[in-house]
């Protein structure tokens, strides 16, 4: 089994994910050279995964567990004692997220932030901080990883970037479902997206709309004519304006609809 490891001695909720990731291959029986050669990782990298020493990514800690489950396919801790029968491999790799998942909030120092309801959300800053406490208590992945799970075209980087630094809300009612799917993993439903469309549609002003069209990037303002209609407007015949374009106005800046160019 080569030589033993050395003791972890970083924070409680990274020695948690070490000492588990650790037990979990010693109870296989395996060893990093066995499990390199079923994932895409060193041996070397996969020891790191369980050093202790730093926040792994994710994805190495879901490589750690595939390697092993594909050399010896272990049950390993009862993720909830009073559950009967032996933990599957999905309670596992549960228990894996929610370990990494509080290492990942202990190294960012964001083990006090607690998520916000939807139903609270009342205007734009409100919604801007209860969508940051989504993606800090979901461990703060990566954005490329959010951004892959929720659609990239749906999802530029760079919007995504502001939503997460608290710059700027979801363009539209599309965007914001995305991000949901970015951060919520599993977690996300029609039920619980409806609750967010409905926060947002309370926190959008039409100045605030305006604010997202004039900073928005060019590749979302075409989206954002589905979610917002200035008031001016609203109640009339939308119909006449179709198909439309929004730009801005050079002297007032305030939005101006014409009829779309075409040849």
């Amino acid at each position: 089994m080569g030589r033993p490891e050395r003791p972890v001695t970083g924070p409680p909720h990274l020695e948690s994910l070490a000492l588990y990731l650790r037990a979990y291959r010693a109870t296989a029986g395996v060893t990093y050279e066995e499990m390199s050669q079923y994932v895409d990782a060193s041996p070397a990298t996969l020891k790191r995964t369980a050093a202790g020493t730093k926040v792994p990514r994710w994805d190495r800690v879901a490589q750690f567990q595939h390697a092993i489950r594909e050399i010896n396919d272990v049950a390993l801790y009862k993720v909830d004692e009073a559950l009967p029968g032996p933990p599957d491999s999905h309670r596992v790799r549960e228990a894996l997220h929610t370990l990494w998942t509080y290492a990942r909030r202990e190294e960012r120092g964001t083990l006090d932030v607690e998520r916000v309801a939807p139903e609270t959300v009342g205007n734009p800053a409100e919604l801007r901080y209860a969508l940051w406490t989504l993606y800090e208590t979901a461990g703060a992945p990566p954005l490329r990883t959010v951004q892959a799970r929720g659609g990239e075209l749906i999802l530029p980087l760079s919007s995504l970037a502001r939503i997460v630094s608290r710059e700027a809300i979801p363009a539209d009612d599309q965007q914001l479902i995305a991000f949901l799917n970015g951060v919520g993993r599993r977690v996300t439903s029609h039920t619980w997206h409806g609750r967010w469309t409905e926060a947002r549609a309370r926190a959008i002003s039409p100045r605030e709309a305006s604010k997202m069209l004039q900073h928005a990037p060019d590749a979302d303002r075409d989206r954002d004519l589905l979610s917002f209609r200035p008031a001016a407007i609203r109640d009339r015949d939308f119909v006449s304006f179709s198909p439309v374009r929004v730009s801005r106005a050079r002297m007032n800046r305030e939005i101006r609809l014409g009829p779309t160019r075409t040849g």
